[in-house]
């Protein structure tokens, strides 16, 4: 396709690419790395300390989850960077924005078309049929203006559960495989990866665990969650066994994910995608999970792993690990899940955008 001026917009929340585990800036990073490296004029609206290869316009000087130093709430950080865009817009063929829907309130001003990337569950503004009060006019209009923004979903669980039905595609999110070591022959464990809460669902893999007399290595920051971490479950916490190892970094993650027989995703919440499941196929470690949420259209039933529908099925599917092949893993992520096919895909919907053809 023809080369875009491109400005892609983050909330301020955290730094491109972030300290931490946020999925969100990590795929903005890999987003704008990729669109550049195509040659794409992109400039990326973010915090002064974030790194691309990309124009950066610091809009401010530190991510909010680590300094508040405006007085600023949610929704100014929020805003901060589309204000910045907006009075550039005439630089732009198109601004894709990563902020939530407030990017909607811009779709009359800018004289370029608005897309959204929504990365949180998503359900849209219901229509009314009649005006009834000052509350109905202003969710009229909010609802006309969300149509007029091109927005996509990152999967198509996500866009199934969202009342957007107008101007919508799905773009699954992508990896660096570079930064994704594959291991052959994992070691004697299994593994939880993600936030200790109850809807990633850490009670439920440690009674797994139990039931499958497994060992497990649970990873993952317990921060806010710790009264959860300390009745549902610690007490079954046992040395050499079911160890909690705390949260791990970029290295630890790459290994810990390698060395696992599979990974345990007993998802309690409709979670809009779900990396920890595509970087653990990319070392080549299967996942079992939980059939809600993207879950069945990331993992390959019988294939990658197995989608299951309750504790019992996943301590079977536990039993059979050893018949899933680890080459399907990796093969799976490299035609599915890389950056590559990410950005392919986002093309794509620059084009149909610019071409007013989405629908």
């Amino acid at each position: 396709m023809k080369k875009l001026r491109i400005a892609q917009v983050v909330s301020l929340q955290e730094s491109v690419p972030p300290r931490g585990k946020n999925g969100l800036e990590f795929m903005v990073y890999y987003l704008t790395e990729e669109l550049v490296r195509r040659g794409h004029d992109v400039t990326l609206f973010a915090t002064k300390d974030s790194k691309t290869s990309a124009r950066l316009i610091p809009v401010v000087s530190y991510p909010a989850s680590r300094k508040y130093i405006y007085g600023w709430n949610s929704t100014n950080y929020a805003l901060a960077g589309m204000v910045k865009a907006y009075e550039m817009k005439d630089e732009f063929d198109i601004i894709h924005t990563h902020i939530g829907n407030t990017a909607y309130y811009f779709s009359d001003l800018a004289n370029v078309p608005i897309i959204e990337t929504i990365h949180s569950p998503a359900v849209g503004s219901k229509k009314t049929k009649r005006i009834r009060s000052a509350k109905d006019v202003y969710w009229l209009d909010a609802s006309r203006r969300s149509d007029s923004v091109h927005h996509v979903f990152v999967s198509n669980s996500q866009r199934d559960n969202s009342r957007l039905k107008k101007n919508v595609s799905v773009v699954h999110n992508g990896i660096d495989l570079d930064k994704f070591s594959f291991k052959k022959d994992p070691k004697d464990y299994f593994v939880y990866l993600g936030y200790i809460t109850e809807d990633k669902g850490a009670h439920i893999a440690v009674k797994v665990a139990k039931k499958a007399n497994i060992k497990l290595k649970l990873a993952g920051s317990c921060s806010g969650c710790k009264d959860y971490f300390k009745e549902k479950v610690k007490p079954y916490l046992k040395k050499g066994k079911i160890e909690y190892v705390g949260a791990v970094n970029p290295q630890e993650r790459n290994r810990l994910l390698g060395g696992a027989k599979a990974i345990l995703v007993p998802l309690q919440w409709e979670e809009p995608f779900g990396l920890v499941m595509i970087e653990a196929m990319a070392c080549g470690t299967p996942v079992i999970g939980f059939d809600r949420a993207a879950v069945s259209e990331i993992v390959e039933d019988g294939k990658t792993g197995y989608v299951v529908d309750s504790e019992k099925d996943m301590v079977r599917a536990i039993k059979k690990i050893g018949e899933i092949k680890r080459e399907n893993c990796r093969s799976h992520v490299e035609k599915y899940f890389t950056v590559q096919k990410m950005a392919d895909e986002y093309e794509k919907v620059y084009e149909k955008v610019l071409n007013n053809s989405i629908k």
